[in-house]
């Protein structure tokens, strides 16, 4: 019983440590296959992502975490989301507008098409 407690205190800890990083507002375009499977039914997630001018998807990829305020199976495709980079070492200053970034698909083992709005 004292690990569940744990487990819950642990995870309200980290929802309130991503909350208080610099988040941005971003649509998420997911991939024609992510559409015929069913788009997720999740409302926040933790995913790697790379900038979309890097050259492989094998470099330089950084945990991104994203929030919906509906999950994208309401919302539709594309969806809204707020969404960071976890670490500090990543490359905070740009998530900016206009940015676009490629999100791996669990479901797919594509792509999506993360772009920055704010």
């Amino acid at each position: 019983m004292r690990s569940s407690r744990y487990s819950r205190r642990t995870e309200i800890a980290y929802i309130d440590w991503i909350r208080r990083k610099k988040s941005h507002r971003a649509l998420i375009h997911w991939s024609s296959e992510q559409e015929r499977l069913g788009l997720p039914e999740v409302s926040r997630g933790i995913d790697p992502a790379w900038l979309s001018g890097t050259s492989s998807k094998l470099d330089e990829g950084w945990s991104l975490s994203y929030e919906f305020n509906s999950p994208p199976l309401t919302q539709g495709n594309p969806s809204i989301a707020r969404v960071q980079f976890l670490v500090d070492e990543a490359p905070h200053k740009q998530l900016a507008a206009g940015v676009s970034l490629w999100l791996f698909e669990r479901a797919t083992q594509q792509y999506a098409n993360v772009e920055i709005l704010d």
